[in-house]
């Protein structure tokens, strides 16, 4: 397994909120593993659960600037400046420097925290992950204390499921990065040719490494690419050290043939397009004119079925209208509701969904029955405040393990709508999922699903489910799905969207945002959807804030 978990002295400044948290976590981690101050270690833990959802800079800010970030204590802020003045923290590099990079490995598997590493390399004598998979494969985790046959195959399929995805990326953070590398040849190479294709151009939500397409076969290189091969047909290597790079050389006079030859798409795609033989076309759009054919996007082309597209039908970021599906201070969101609200009124949008979790989300903050009407006696207020703007009272409520809802029916009457989404004891097999989703997409009350099937890209499989099953039950009970547009999520998968459309089922792209830079998420929910074919008519939130507001009424128990 790769070490993903190496210092980011170098990069340290194009580090996201979320990585500068896990470096707090894994400091906190290592610290229990060495049984090093018990409270100290928790505080880190718990620091990286709070930046992770900030969406200000840190490592621009001073240290003065950082000891006024409310949500950050003394030691946190000190820590965070020493990052940005130095690109590391020493105590974390002291740390690693004790402890195996196998074993800090095993930290990045699903239920596996310090307590559990401990026995592993302490009691166990193991400091790899293929180890610990060997190990289990023998069955001599259930000699200890505390494992299970249960919790050993899970390690299992957890430690499998990472090694499936080693050396792949999400699509936002390969974008920047090769964004970054187009910016850098351009300036390098001014008269040329430079595009991003394969499945980066195509908007894949996981990727392997970046592709570019050049039509000049002397191609200049800035000095941070790691070149590993050179021909008069593709070039390869690493940028910024560990992101492979692959750049194909065409002939400047069939450019654009091979551009959609190298992005490439289904077979269907393949099969519609390239049997063509135009060589001399000025751009992408001609080739499709030449060949008698609607212009299909890149992001589209891996769909299997062309024959009802429609460009002019499908979705686009300015046709969502309402914001649905964002948290509040009110449970784990960073910011209030009126700040929330008027961040969507500067966006353009139209309506706000607030959808704080529900009283059994107590990792969450949770909203208890009484606060839930604190809730609704505010969003009244600010309805008359913010008019036109409407903010709709929702909840995202947990689907218990008996596929109930989370609040008695006088309160859930009291919503506008109601996101069913299930957080809690994920390790199911697909009959007892099923049994949960479609007993709460059967509810009266609920409205929309939420990220169907609870998977984190890259990090935590979904729980297995029965798409087509699921899709006939919302069609059936009008209950529209949530595709969550949180880069992580992106769930439902694109792939089920057309059989969706084709049930009549509406997709909302929800950003499920914690914070105001969340809430532009959209944007990757809207580009998945476009991999899906989803059109304006079945998307939920193009309606407008009137249109909304009647949706809500149409199932009203």
């Amino acid at each position: 397994m790769v070490d993903q978990l190496h210092s980011f002295t170098i990069y340290f400044n194009r580090m996201t909120n979320k990585e500068i948290g896990e470096l707090f976590g894994e400091l906190g981690s290592l610290m229990e593993i060495h049984g090093e101050n018990e409270f100290r270690a928790k505080s880190y833990s718990n620091a990286y659960i709070t930046i992770k959802k900030m969406d200000i800079s840190l490592l621009d800010k001073t240290k003065e600037e950082l000891n006024t970030v409310y949500s950050l204590n003394k030691g946190v802020a000190e820590k965070i400046y020493e990052l940005s003045s130095t690109g590391k923290i020493q105590a974390l590099e002291e740390l690693r420097d004790k402890t195996p990079i196998g074993v800090r490995q095993m930290l990045k598997i699903k239920g596996v925290g310090p307590k559990k590493v401990v026995i592993f390399w302490k009691e166990m004598n193991l400091e790899s992950v293929g180890e610990l998979l060997y190990a289990c494969k023998e069955n001599r985790l259930i000699r200890h204390k505390g494992f299970g046959p249960k919790i050993q195959e899970e390690i299992i399929k957890n430690i499998e499921y990472i090694q499936s995805n080693q050396n792949s990326f999400l699509f936002p953070k390969i974008k920047l990065l090769a964004d970054e590398l187009i910016d850098s040849l351009f300036k390098l190479n001014p008269r040329c040719k430079i595009q991003s294709t394969g499945e980066l151009r195509r908007c894949m939500p996981v990727l392997s490494s970046i592709e570019l397409i050049t039509d000049q076969i002397q191609l200049v290189l800035p000095e941070e690419f790691e070149l590993s091969e050179k021909s008069n047909e593709q070039i390869a290597g690493k940028w910024r050290e560990h992101f492979p790079v692959k750049i194909f050389i065409s002939p400047e006079n069939s450019f654009f043939k091979s551009l959609i030859s190298t992005t490439g798409g289904s077979e269907e795609f393949i099969q519609l397009i390239m049997g063509n033989k135009f060589d001399h076309v000025s751009s992408e759009e001609d080739y499709f004119i030449q060949s008698n054919l609607e212009y299909i996007p890149p992001e589209s082309r891996d769909l299997s079925d062309f024959s009802k597209f429609s460009l002019n039908e499908l979705i686009e970021d300015k046709d969502i209208l309402g914001v649905i599906h964002c948290h509040s201070t009110y449970s784990d969101g960073i910011y209030d509701l009126k700040t929330m609200a008027i961040e969507c009124i500067r966006l353009g949008y139209q309506y706000l969904v607030i959808s704080d979790h529900s009283k059994t989300a107590a990792y969450a903050n949770g909203l208890a029955i009484e606060r839930v009407e604190m809730q609704w006696r505010e969003i009244d207020q600010l309805n008359i405040e913010l008019s036109p703007f409407k903010i709709f009272k929702s909840i995202e409520s947990d689907i218990l393990t008996d596929g109930a809802l989370d609040y008695p029916e006088d309160i859930l009457k009291g919503f506008d709508l109601v996101i069913a989404s299930i957080h809690s004891n994920l390790n199911m097999d697909e009959e007892k999922a099923m049994h949960r989703l479609i007993k709460a997409i059967e509810n009266p009350f609920t409205s929309i699903l939420g990220h169907l099937t609870g998977r984190l890209l890259l990090s935590r499989r979904g729980y297995p489910v029965d798409h087509k099953k699921i899709i006939d039950a919302c069609a059936s009970n009008q209950v529209a799905l949530e595709l969550n547009a949180n880069p992580v999520r992106l769930d439902i998968d694109w792939s089920w969207i057309t059989y969706a459309m084709n049930k009549e089922v509406l997709i909302s792209i929800n950003p499920d945002a914690h914070n105001l830079k969340g809430i532009q998420d959209i944007h990757f929910g809207t580009l998945a959807s476009r991999k899906g074919g989803l059109t304006k008519q079945y998307c939920l939130n193009t309606k407008n804030a009137v249109e909304f507001s009647k949706w809500t009424k149409i199932k009203k128990y």
